[in-house]
């Protein structure tokens, strides 16, 4: 079962998008997924990333060149908090 909480990626370009995909695929497990109506800015494609991998993920993000914006998705509460 998916877990309600969850890391969302979004993106302005859908070529950050696929970047990004290349650059997580093989080293942290995440979706490709439409964008939330939640998250207003962004070009349609969202990666999510389940919680439990947030540390990998960040530690990938820290050294990353590729524009993001990363929100804490809580679907029981439909809500979204920037990170």
């Amino acid at each position: 079962m998916e877990s309600r909480t969850y890391i969302l990626l979004a993106f302005e370009t859908t070529h950050a998008a696929t970047a990004m995909q290349r650059r997580l695929s093989g080293r942290v497990g995440f979706a490709v997924m439409p964008t939330l109506r939640l998250i207003s800015a962004s070009c349609g494609i969202s990666l999510r990333v389940e919680t439990e991998n947030a540390p990998e993920l960040f530690s990938l993000l820290h050294a990353c060149d590729i524009p993001y914006a990363a929100y804490l998705i809580d679907e029981a509460l439909s809500m979204a908090q920037r990170l």
